[in-house]
C-alpha cells in the first residue's frame, strides 16, 4: 500500500512539474514578437513604379494599392479589394497598426471580436492593435470595399505582394495555406499577422522559420522577384 502511495506521488509530482513547464512554454511563446528595425513600415524602399494590383487566385481577389506607406509619409496604407462570393480570410490579429473596413459596393461582413457585424456603403468599422478580426463576402455576388491600416505599414504592403505572387506560382494549398512553412514564416514576420488561440503556441518555430529564410538569403530573393521587379517598367519590357 505504501509502495502504491509512492508511486502515485512521484506520478502527480512529474505530472505537476509537466504541467509547470508547460505553462513556462506558453507564456514565453506567447509573449514573442516578430521586431523589424525602426523604420521598416515607412517604406522608404517601395519602388515609384510598382504595380498597383495583384491578384490572388485562391481567394478569387484584386488588391489595388490606393496609397503607399511611403506615400503617406507612413500615416497609412490604403487599399482596395475585390472580393468574390464566399471569400474572406480567417481570424487573425495585428500588433503594429489598425485596420478600418469600409465597403463601397455591396455587403461587406467583418467578424470583430467573435460578433458578426454586416457593412452597408457608408458604414466603417475598425479593429484596433491585438484585436481579433477578418472579413469576408456573405452575398453570392462580388463585392469591394477598403481598408485603412494605420499607421501605414510597408511590412503588410510586401507580405501581399509575395502572398500573391506565391499563389500565383502554385505555393500555395488551395485552402489558402504556404506550403512552405519557411514561407509562412516570412509572411507573417512582414505583415504581423497573427492567429488567435493555441496556434501561437507554434511562434518560437516560426519566428526560428523567419530568421533562417532571411539568412539564406531566400527572403531577398522572394521579395526581389514578388516586390521590387513588379513595376510597371518590367511589365513593359514583358510585353
Amino acid at each position: 500500500m505504501q509502495k502504491l502511495e509512492y508511486m502515485l506521488k512521484k506520478i502527480l509530482i512529474i505530472l505537476a512539474g509537466l504541467f509547470i513547464l508547460i505553462a513556462i512554454y506558453a507564456i514565453w511563446a506567447f509573449s514573442i514578437r516578430f521586431e523589424v528595425p525602426e523604420g521598416f513600415d515607412l517604406g522608404h524602399d517601395t519602388p515609384p513604379d510598382l504595380v498597383r494590383e495583384i491578384y490572388n487566385p485562391i481567394f478569387d481577389d484584386t488588391v489595388t494599392f490606393k496609397k503607399f506607406s511611403a506615400e503617406t509619409q507612413g500615416a497609412y496604407t490604403l487599399l482596395e479589394i475585390d472580393l468574390g462570393p464566399g471569400g474572406g480570410n480567417i481570424p487573425h490579429f495585428h500588433q503594429r497598426f489598425k485596420e478600418t473596413f469600409i465597403p463601397i459596393k455591396g455587403t461587406l461582413g467583418v467578424e470583430y471580436e467573435g460578433e458578426e457585424y454586416f457593412l452597408e456603403p457608408g458604414d466603417e468599422i475598425t479593429a484596433h492593435e491585438r484585436e481579433t478580426h477578418r472579413f469576408f463576402n456573405p452575398t453570392d455576388e462580388r463585392i469591394i470595399f477598403q481598408v485603412r491600416i494605420e499607421p501605414g505599414s510597408a511590412g503588410f504592403e510586401k507580405a501581399l505582394y509575395l502572398m500573391y505572387g506565391l499563389a500565383q506560382d502554385g505555393k500555395m494549398h488551395e485552402d489558402g495555406r504556404f506550403k512552405d512553412f519557411n514561407h509562412t514564416a516570412l509572411f507573417v514576420k512582414l505583415s504581423d499577422t497573427q492567429a488567435p488561440g493555441l496556434i501561437n503556441l507554434i511562434k518560437p518555430f516560426l519566428k526560428r522559420s523567419a530568421r533562417k529564410i532571411e539568412e539564406s538569403g531566400e527572403a531577398d530573393s522572394l521579395l526581389q522577384k514578388y516586390y521590387f521587379n513588379n513595376t510597371r517598367s518590367n511589365d513593359m519590357k514583358v510585353e
